[in-house]
């Protein structure tokens, strides 16, 4: 099976052979789904094997490592506004196609082989035809109620310009996708100023959420509260 679905303690992380993972809460009236990777394989058959729930989409923001399964899903996705247009260039067809030739050509780090990373049976053709899927802005301070299941929408620029992080209220988990940890990029024509990152890390260290997970790392990311404090202290 392409992706690997592992439960966790109120929700499903599901993680593709890129190191990508996606995230699916399930309560009693709907399921909601944090990002929707690359979308090599099938994710939508994935996230049905495990609900038939309707599925509220949530991309954390534009980049096409977290919004490429999107049109797999006939729900609307919600993503911040500023991260439209960024969503919109990384679906385009040259985009997809050279992700696909990187995953045809993946390289494990630990022997220095490659390996074919795209699923069995995959269209090449097909993936670079797909779009955006239904996009929706959202904002701070939307909640999503799912039965049982609280999600908190906080804007978290950065990364992106658009970028959000999602707040598992009952659990009081923080869902950042690259906002922080190992993968937060900030010199792309996307990012933001470094006062603007150095605000929104501020603000998800007031949440003072019992963890931090982001998108790319098997292990959840918490964010010490003494490096945090250094950090915000060195930028303002």
């Amino acid at each position: 099976m392409y992706y690997q679905v592992e439960e966790q303690d109120g929700y499903y992380r599901i993680g593709s052979p890129e190191n990508v993972f996606c995230y699916l809460f399930v309560g009693s009236k709907q399921a909601a789904l944090i990002d929707t990777g690359y979308g090599f394989g099938n994710l939508e058959q994935t996230v049905r094997s495990v609900t038939d729930k309707p599925v509220v989409i949530i991309n954390t923001h534009g980049h096409c490592d977290h919004t490429g399964g999107n049109a797999q899903f006939e729900e609307v996705c919600y993503i911040g506004e500023k991260d439209i247009a960024l969503c919109q260039e990384h679906s385009e067809a040259a985009m997809r196609r050279d992700n696909a030739k990187r995953a045809e050509n993946s390289m494990n780090f630990e022997t220095g082989e490659t390996y074919n990373g795209l699923p069995e049976g995959f269209n090449l053709e097909e993936y670079c035809s797909r779009g955006t899927g239904t996009l929706q802005t959202v904002s701070e301070g939307t909640v999503f109620d799912l039965g049982g299941i609280t999600l908190k929408i906080y804007e978290t620029p950065g990364h992106t310009q658009g970028g959000i992080s999602v707040l598992y209220l009952e659990k009081n988990i923080l869902f950042v996708g690259d906002a922080t940890g190992m993968f937060v990029w900030l010199f792309a024509k996307e990012t933001t100023d470094l006062t603007t990152y150095v605000e929104a890390v501020q603000k998800m260290y007031d949440l003072d959420a019992v963890s931090y997970i982001g998108a790319h790392n098997r292990q959840f990311i918490i964010i010490w509260n003494n490096e945090i404090t250094i950090f915000i202290k060195l930028h303002f």
